[in-house]
């Protein structure tokens, strides 16, 4: 048999794809944040909020759920930080009630998830479903306050809610992922 020759230039092109395949910074992960935005219900937030992770370009499906955990958390923290100026802009005493429950609510919430963010560490899948679950109603909980009791109104922080919705979507597509991974 003979021996294939190579060329400096060509040597110096394989060692440069061997390098950059190497580097493992789209194909298999980016199918994997599409492979779980897919399944989620706003395709475009899913891909910009974990595409625009730098840590999701090594993580595998646990790391995109500590991923979106720990996006969860500071969304929640973000929105607690607002909400005492928010209040104090308020001049109507119902909404300043309703965003008193929000506060409560979102305290709640940021215990929730970062009890969840603590589970899938330790790979407890089932505990993370439920912290995701009682963090989340917490968020529905505070969205609804401006529904009822009094005259409907849209929540100040209404944007907000719908991210924390989203963000826990995201750790329960990739912790359904893994539960399904686990028992094949």
């Amino acid at each position: 048999m003979g021996t294939m020759k190579c060329s400096p230039s060509m040597a110096a092109t394989i060692l440069l794809l061997t390098v950059c395949s190497s580097f493992n910074g789209g194909g298999a992960d980016q199918a994997l944040i599409e492979s779980i935005c897919k399944q989620s219900q706003d395709y475009a937030f899913c891909m910009n909020t974990l595409g625009s992770d730098p840590r999701s370009d090594t993580a595998d499906l646990r790391g995109l759920a500590m991923i979106s955990s720990s996006l969860s958390i500071i969304q929640i923290q973000d929105t607690l930080r607002r909400l005492p100026d928010i209040i104090k802009q308020s001049t109507d005493r119902l909404t300043i009630q309703r965003l008193e429950v929000c506060q409560s609510d979102y305290d709640g919430s940021l215990a929730n998830f970062q009890s969840a963010s603590n589970a899938t560490s330790n790979n407890a899948f089932y505990d993370t479903i439920d912290f995701v679950r009682n963090g989340t109603n917490r968020v529905i909980d505070c969205h609804n306050i401006f529904r009822k009791d009094g005259p409907i109104a849209i929540s100040p922080i209404a944007g907000d809610d719908i991210n924390v919705f989203k963000l826990g979507e995201l750790v329960l597509i990739a912790i359904d992922g893994l539960i399904h991974k686990k028992q094949l």
